[in-house]
């Protein structure tokens, strides 16, 4: 008997996506729009709901030490995803 197979989703339009990094790339302090976010189905829409959508920009306010938390702010409110999670969040890195 086969397992299922699992399924990944892409929330965004990933065509033309040059200098496109993972949000934990980025530095304290450095601005960047969202892209795109990979995960199941589950975690992209908990994202969503957190207003992680593309075409919205997010301030990377402080990484913890040792892949710790990440706090960003997006649309005006201070938020903190894990390592992993934030790993998932591709962003098109802008100003500082």
């Amino acid at each position: 008997m086969r397992g299922r197979k699992k399924r990944s989703y892409k929330q965004g339009n990933p065509r033309n996506m040059e200098n496109v990094v993972s949000l934990t790339s980025l530095r304290d302090g450095e601005i960047g729009v969202v892209a795109y976010t990979v995960g199941g189905f589950g975690l992209v829409r908990r994202l969503a709901e957190m207003g992680l959508t593309p075409g919205v920009e997010v301030k990377v306010l402080r990484k913890g030490p040792f892949r710790g938390p990440f706090e960003f702010e997006v649309r005006g409110v201070a938020l903190a995803l894990g390592y992993g999670v934030a790993s998932k969040v591709f962003v098109k890195p802008g100003r500082t």
